[in-house]
């Protein structure tokens, strides 16, 4: 027999119990894919939302819940725009609200002369009043329902940021009025002058007004708490599911050595060393963690989905699958198999031939 047939051969001998362990580290796969696909999604928002009008980058109120959620005055821009390291800024608001049904639909507020709306390429139309993103859907002539009010489209824009155009943009101060924020801004787009590194234009900015400047995506949770905190979930909920799963199969394989001591006495008294009992019983617990891996990826994607479609964030956050979401994945199931298995071949290597092979 081969060694995968002798593995496959003992974790069939309690099926149920295989199966049942199997769907317990699962969980815990499902529940670590789940939360880093999301975290990875609404990153990957946050990182989409602070390079409107595709700015080197944008300024925000510090500490909130999320980039929608900040304010900022609109004098700032005026202060902001005398830096020697700044060449152009924009106002940008961003409010998210309900457009003809659509919950989290996104709604910007531009100023028309500013690059922000100025870089938006018209496919049709005018810009004289709303402007649909060309993936949302709406066609010239067709009037958004937003909020109480009711706006004609007048023309079609691609920006090639995938948040403007799902959205919709109008005038600054008519969603600075929708809103019922007049005087403030989400954030103000800046563009450093030629010469000038952003990043260093941005820190100088960051310590002279208290504000947050986000240059790169990955510095999105700088300002967007709430990606923050889903991520330090995540890491949280995954250490106390990899001691709990690894609890499972520790239990699952230390009754499974139990049952065989004989045999592995056998084992030991025709030749076998240590480290191949050790290395059967370590595979048996791979075997068990594999098999959770391919139902826990299954039921990760499926939460993921379930979740953002289910509490409105859809819109707006997409769970994102990357290489490292399924990596992490499957470090959790082997990193399982693996702790789970320690025990149990501590105690199979504590027995020796002649006492495993008297017992009944």
């Amino acid at each position: 027999m081969t060694w995968l047939g002798l593995v496959r051969k003992n974790l069939l001998r309690r099926p149920m119990r295989t199966l049942l362990t199997a769907a317990g580290v699962a969980l815990g796969v499902g529940l670590i894919v789940a939360l880093l696909s999301i975290a990875a999604g609404t990153e990957r928002t946050a990182g989409d939302l602070i390079h409107v009008g595709r700015a080197d980058f944008g300024l925000f109120q510090s500490g909130v819940s999320d980039a929608t959620k900040s304010l900022l005055p609109v004098s700032l821009e005026q202060r902001i725009a005398h830096d020697h390291g700044v060449a152009q800024t924009a106002l940008v608001f961003l409010y998210v609200t309900t457009v003809d049904g659509k919950a989290s639909s996104l709604v910007l507020g531009l100023a028309p002369h500013e690059f922000a709306a100025q870089r938006l390429t018209l496919v049709d139309g005018t810009r004289t009043g709303a402007l649909a993103g060309d993936h949302f859907g709406a066609r010239i002539g067709e009037k958004l329902r937003i909020g109480k009010h009711t706006f004609p489209v007048t023309g079609i824009f691609h920006s090639g940021d995938r948040f403007e155009d799902n959205g919709v943009v109008l005038p600054l101060a008519t969603v600075q009025s929708l809103a019922n924020r007049p005087g403030e801004v989400t954030s103000i787009g800046v563009i450093a002058t030629p010469g000038q590194r952003p990043q260093t234009v941005a820190t100088r900015l960051e310590k002279k007004y208290g504000i947050t400047a986000v240059v790169e995506p990955g510095q999105a949770v700088n300002v967007d708490t709430s990606s923050r905190l889903i991520i330090d979930v995540g890491w949280v909920i995954s250490v106390l599911a990899l001691i709990v799963g690894g609890v499972g199969v520790t239990n699952t394989m230390a009754m499974s050595v139990f049952e065989r001591v004989r045999e592995i006495g056998i084992l030991r008294a025709v030749g076998w060393p240590g480290r191949r009992i050790a290395g059967l019983i370590v595979s048996e617990a791979i075997g068990i963690s594999l098999v959770a891996l391919a139902l826990g990826l299954g039921v990760g994607v499926l939460a993921a989905h379930l979740f953002t479609t289910q509490t409105g964030l859809s819109t707006l956050v997409t769970p994102t699958f990357t290489t490292g979401v399924f990596g992490w994945g499957l470090a959790f199931a082997l990193g399982v198999g693996v702790i789970g298995a320690a025990y149990p071949v501590w105690r199979a290597l504590r027995l020796s031939p002649i006492e495993a092979l008297r017992r009944e």
